[in-house]
């Protein structure tokens, strides 16, 4: 049984003045920086024990009546490591270090944190043994969590693999067998752990290479012998209610998956190669997705154009971007916002990738006849007042979704151009006319995704000068920053000699990469009387541009500039995604 007391911090201020370890003043003192930085006091106390980690270590183990634990030098199983996400050792200094038989060792910082204590017993429906440690062992620990996937799957297919493999069972059967269940749900859980949007398997002619996108990123994170491929992917296509003999032709499924008490959405993509089957495995986490404008990463001023535009009765507004630019994130944003108990709000989606309440989401099933075009002529009939289009893929979706903006909805959609000042063009490539388009879009909105630094190991830019002359070659700085001032984005006096940059040094928590997360980069083309003129007479990308420039439109680079100047993100990343 778990053996924690609940005595007040008093008795613990007194227990370590007496041991010499700290005085009541500075235990305040702690307590303060603890509640500041949301942290366990017993983590700042022996980030900052004076008395000798050591010490401190013992007289908090005799107040919680728990034994310490030394875990550096000591060597950890990576499956009972892993019985634990990483997620949420990181989140709350704990690790599981060791099993016997229905009994798991687990190290604590905080061992009053019984909501983590209660999770370990639901997810592994063992009995923990709690034992207490320092911030410093965790993060060693943790580190072990990294490079752990290949020694855990060389395990599974040395102890029970071969042998599962060497039985010529079926593949429904084979796909319910432990070792394969393991190896499907190892890769996952790493996957979410990770942050990760996409995961890779992609076979060779002798390996199977495991692959996580992370912020837009495709990285490397194991190579799998070539033979496990074929339980594995039984096992996916099982969980995904896909044909599990279909081997000629590419199939698409979903399923849900439990991770940390939430459901995970997958949507699943297997087509053949020469190899076998690629499987793409796209992560759909609802509880990561905040679908609120502060996640977007707008800056004032295009918040107020977005908010202004969303507000009006009728019109279209379109989003546009590359794929994984992060244009369904933004629509659901707005709808999320636009979303009122007096509005019906209607989409039609390829794929539905997040279920929203209150709105009446189609999916798309071309194999049943429901294109975007036949869907959205029947959802204008279920008197919508604000209509999503998926994307706007072809003319006759184009002319439907137009149409219905003319006549009194609100229509939100996406089109894949590489920035707002293309989308007039493009539509009018689809057989568009001019005068409809100008008539009824409300605005343009282009944009990116740049990675950020990562918080827990950004650091300054000493050399702030060299870095900037780096970059001003690629990117004209100066009209940047005017541009910025113009529309009182930058105050008039600022100077880069001023500037502080950043950049993250790379840590376990970004995978050494120094960025963590993703926000956005835009630019608003409004349809104001000159960028509706150019529309008129010269509906290209330069036409418009140059229109657009009369109303102080921010460019992409422009907005990304300024969330370097704001620390946000770095020169690199930003030249990157815009010049790409």
């Amino acid at each position: 049984m778990i053996n924690i007391l609940t005595n007040s911090t008093a008795k613990l201020a007194r227990a370590l003045e007496q041991e010499g370890c700290c005085t009541r003043g500075q235990f305040k003192e702690i307590e303060t920086q603890a509640k500041r930085e949301n942290k366990p006091v017993t983590a700042v106390l022996l980030e900052h024990a004076n008395g000798g980690v050591e010490k401190t270590l013992e007289v908090l183990g005799q107040y919680y009546e728990l034994e310490p634990v030394n875990l550096r030098g000591r060597v950890i199983s990576p499956y009972v490591l892993n019985m634990l996400p990483k997620e949420v050792a990181e989140a709350h200094h704990v690790v599981i270090f060791k099993k016997t038989g229905d009994l798991i060792s687990v190290a604590m910082v905080d061992p009053e944190d019984k909501q983590v204590i209660n999770f370990i017993q639901r997810k592994t429906k063992l009995e923990p043994v709690i034992f207490i440690t320092t911030p410093a062992d965790i993060a060693y620990a943790l580190q072990r969590y990294e490079g752990e996937l290949s020694e855990e799957f060389s395990k599974i297919i040395e102890e029970s693999l071969k042998e599962t493999l060497a039985s010529h069972e079926p593949m429904e059967k084979l796909a319910q067998f432990v070792p394969v269940v393991k190896m499907v749900n190892s890769i996952i859980d790493r996957a979410l752990s990770r942050r990760a949007s996409d995961i890779h398997l992609e076979p060779g002619s002798e390996q199977l290479l495991v692959r996580f996108r992370i912020d837009g990123l495709l990285r490397r994170v194991v190579e799998l012998p070539r033979e496990v491929l074929p339980p594995i992917l039984a096992r996916i296509k099982l969980m995904s209610n896909l044909k599990i003999d279909e081997h000629r032709l590419p199939q698409d499924g979903r399923f849900r998956y439990t991770f940390n008490d939430r459901e995970v959405a997958l949507r699943v993509s297997i087509v053949p190669n020469l190899y076998g089957s690629k499987v793409v495995l796209r992560l759909l986490d609802a509880k990561e997705k905040s679908f609120d404008f502060k996640a977007l990463g707008l800056n004032k001023r295009d918040l107020t154009i977005l908010k202004h535009e969303a507000a009006k009765p009728h019109g279209m507004m379109v989003v546009t971007g590359p794929t994984g630019s992060g244009k369904t994130t933004t629509l659901y944003t707005m709808m999320r916002l636009l979303n009122r108990e007096r509005v019906n709000i209607c989409t039609i989606e390829d794929p539905i990738e997040y279920g929203l309440d209150g709105v009446n989401q189609m999916q798309v099933n071309p194999s049943a006849g429901l294109t975007f075009a036949h869907g959205l002529r029947s959802m204008l009939r279920q008197d919508p007042d604000i209509v999503m289009v998926g994307e706007i893929r072809d003319p006759e979706t184009a002319e439907i979704a137009l149409n219905a903006a003319m006549t009194g909805h609100l229509v939100l959609s996406t089109l894949h151009t590489n920035d707002a000042f293309l989308a007039s063009q493009r539509l009018v490539e689809m057989g568009m006319h001019p005068f409809l388009i100008s008539s009824v879009v409300n605005v343009f909105i282009g944009q990116r995704l740049v990675r950020t630094i990562c918080r827990n190991c950004s650091t300054q830019i000493t050399s702030t000068e060299k870095h900037l002359e780096r970059y001003a070659k690629m990117i004209d700085l100066d009209s940047v920053v005017s541009k910025l001032q113009q529309v009182s984005l930058l105050p008039k006096d600022f100077s880069w000699n001023n500037v502080k940059l950043y950049a993250g040094r790379g840590c376990d928590k970004c995978n050494n990469t120094g960025y963590q997360g993703r926000l956005g980069i835009y630019e608003f083309v409004v349809m104001d009387a000159d960028v509706r003129q150019a529309v008129l007479t010269s509906p290209n990308a330069s036409a418009i541009k140059k229109a657009a420039v009369k109303q102080c439109t921010t460019t992409m680079e422009e907005d990304g500039i300024l969330k370097v100047i704001n620390g946000q993100t770095t020169l690199e990343e930003v030249a990157r995604v815009t010049q790409e």
